[in-house]
């Protein structure tokens, strides 16, 4: 599969979300605390329901944070 993505449209866009919704890797203890407490505030919205259409954003949002807690996080 060959996507072809215009980047002259994807970054506005991506400025865009990031001015509206804080999403970026996380790095830091304060960039997860913030990123744990967005999934919270998304989930008590969308809460289990795949047909919502912010559904697929808990999934992402929920690996950044399992990412990070499998590289940040003691075994």
């Amino acid at each position: 599969m060959n996507a072809v993505i215009d980047l002259h449209r994807v970054v506005p866009a991506w400025q865009a979300l990031q001015s509206t919704l804080p999403l970026a890797h996380i790095e830091t203890e304060a960039d997860y605390a913030l990123t744990t407490a967005l999934l919270n505030t998304l989930l008590d919205t969308v809460r289990d329901d795949r047909e919502h259409p912010l559904y697929s954003l808990v999934s992402v949002i929920g690996d950044l944070i399992e990412a990070y807690e499998i590289d940040h996080e003691p075994l």
